[in-house]
């Protein structure tokens, strides 16, 4: 009787970010200028040796291209035989800019600078801005930064409504804009923190994230 096969055991956002990963590493290590666009048969057979079936790339693709994270194109072009021309497209995917800040530090090229008009002069060694465009003093550099990976997070989660995706990042700001102050009003940023702590502490995919953040707000708010 034949082996019954192995059930995948990663969740769906755990598959979402293995595929978000590989075209960030096919951006990462170019061997030319459009080696990290791919067509879907390699990322499917690539994807296969680690262990995530065809199945589970189409609709976790779709997902991550729908959610901007993956971006597709398409060039069309023709096929000539001696009696017609025989429309044809081809299809690649590959990683876009908010894919890319997932997994990079924040870089001042990063969307519109929050703080034009503002003399850095007189703050430079005072505040830092962060990749998605917020800013904060620089003693909060690493909550700061954590609290943006626990957005993302959010985002590429499958078991929240957009919503819910929409308020909780919300709260986040909310954190993000007391950290950008001298005195931080830790009552909001309490307040805050105990709504995402109810709606999101234990959901998979974002879980592990928030655990990183929870020691950090925890000594934050003494």
């Amino acid at each position: 009787m034949p082996k019954k096969k192995a059930e995948l055991q990663m969740s769906e956002d755990e598959i979402r970010e293995s595929i978000l990963k590989y075209f960030y590493d096919a951006w990462k290590n170019p061997r030319g200028m459009e080696s990290h666009k791919l067509m879907i048969s390699k990322i499917c057979s690539d994807l296969k040796e680690k262990g995530i079936e065809k199945k589970y790339v189409i609709r976790n693709l779709h997902y991550l291209i729908e959610t901007k994270w993956v971006v597709e194109e398409i060039k069309e072009s023709q096929y000539i035989t001696v009696k017609m021309r025989i429309p044809t497209e081809k299809k690649t995917y590959y990683i876009s800019q908010n894919g890319i800040d997932f997994f990079d530090k924040p870089s001042k090229f990063q969307k519109t600078n929050p703080l034009a008009g503002v003399n850095m002069g007189n703050v430079v060694n005072s505040v830092i801005i962060l990749g998605d465009n917020n800013y904060v003093r620089n003693e909060n550099k690493v909550l700061g930064e954590s609290l943006g990976k626990f957005g993302n997070q959010i985002r590429l989660s499958s078991e929240l409504s957009d919503d819910e995706k929409i308020d909780y990042q919300a709260e986040i700001n909310t954190i993000k804009s007391q950290l950008a102050k001298i005195n931080p009003d830790k009552g909001i940023i309490e307040k805050s923190w105990n709504i995402l702590k109810k709606g999101v502490a234990t959901i998979g995919g974002i879980a592990g994230v928030y655990n990183t953040v929870k020691p950090l707000i925890d000594s934050f708010l003494g």
